[in-house]
């Protein structure tokens, strides 16, 4: 059902979220372990990325950068749709190792997404440009949405 590539990562959520299900990590602890990892992998790779994209907005940039560079996910699998000047939302239909690993573990997905993921996913964003937000729409991501997730990054001016 799944390929080497993505089984290893359900495994690899697995490892994390049991974690956090067996109460030896908290959500923040975990969040912030994963903030971490990511946050070091984009600095060390953001000048060079930027230099690519940088005919992009920072939304577009930061789409790009986290979904594709960094999750690698297929472009044909996450799609934009600019909402407002400053808006973009993205509805991502790809394969999901944190869906994989709730489901596997009972775990309900709004909390995980947006207490353990959502934190080092904006501040992804925010390295990108300061004045990035990242969110989602958690009355409609997977596996209550079945077909995506609808997330979004804007600008917020200051």
């Amino acid at each position: 059902m799944f390929s080497k590539r993505e089984q290893q990562a359900i495994e690899e959520k697995i490892s994390q979220l049991k974690k956090f299900k067996e109460g030896i990590l908290s959500s923040q602890e975990l969040a912030g372990l994963i903030t971490q990892r990511r946050v070091r992998w984009i600095k060390e790779r953001l000048e060079e990325m930027l230099v690519r994209y940088k005919c992009l907005n920072p939304e577009e940039q930061a789409h790009r950068i986290i979904f594709f560079d960094h999750m690698k996910i297929n472009p044909e699998h996450s799609k934009m749709i600019r909402v407002s000047p400053n808006k973009i939302r993205i509805e991502s239909y790809n394969f999901c190792p944190y869906l994989e690993a709730c489901k596997e573990l009972d775990l309900e997905t709004r909390f995980i997404c947006k207490d353990i993921g959502e934190p080092s996913i904006q501040e992804m964003a925010s390295i990108i440009h300061p004045s990035l937000k990242f969110s989602r729409n958690y009355e409609n991501i997977m596996p209550y949405n079945s077909l995506h997730c609808e997330e979004y990054i804007e600008i917020i001016e200051v």
